[in-house]
């Protein structure tokens, strides 16, 4: 059995390793913006109201968790709609159409114009989009365990062409001289 791999799937190894290592950086960066942008969204610039939408809770969940759906204008006179999770103890004083404080903040996000509010007074962990840049982690490191195993044997089979085994090197012998006797009898 040969430990030589083709060219192609190695070059394929490498170039989806460059290609999620480029993801990822872009993830890992989006990521870091937003945990700076939320750091500064508490300001009192960014104070704003939002109308309730929708109120709703998880049941399946250990414990029970709330969720807020609200909307807010932007500078540009749209209307943008998002989610929440909230504590028990705004859950129970707001009602469907109240309007609530909420901290927002206009930004890009992977170049598209968007936004970032929350709650005034919730105490629950802004939503990151750490699970994509986990995702992207994991599909590197499965990436490079592939580059080094294609790698690794790509230089095995290239050593296994220069240093012939003994048998290979025989039956080489045997080729060479009979190459080299047909070439003396002509």
């Amino acid at each position: 059995m040969s430990t030589r791999i083709p060219i192609w799937v190695a070059n394929t190894v490498f170039v989806c390793f460059v290609v999620f290592g480029l993801f990822y950086s872009i993830v890992r960066y989006e990521n870091s913006f937003l945990k700076h942008e939320y750091k500064l969204l508490f300001l009192e610039s960014n104070r704003s109201f939002a109308t309730v939408q929708e109120l709703s809770r998880i049941k399946n969940k250990f414990p029970t968790a709330y969720l807020c759906n609200y909307s807010f204008g932007l500078s540009d006179g749209s209307l943008y709609e998002t989610s929440e999770k909230i504590p028990y103890h705004i859950y129970k004083k707001i009602k469907l159409g109240d309007p609530i404080e909420i901290y927002k903040k206009e930004l890009r996000i992977f170049g598209k114009n968007s936004a970032i509010s929350y709650i005034k007074g919730n105490d629950e962990i802004p939503p990151y989009i750490e699970n994509l840049e986990r995702f992207f982690r994991f599909g590197l490191s499965f990436l490079l365990i592939l580059v080094g195993l294609s790698t690794l044997l790509r230089v095995w089979g290239l050593l296994s062409q220069i240093y012939l085994s003994p048998r290979k090197q025989v039956v080489t012998d045997e080729i060479v001289e009979g190459t080299s006797q047909d070439s003396h009898q002509n």
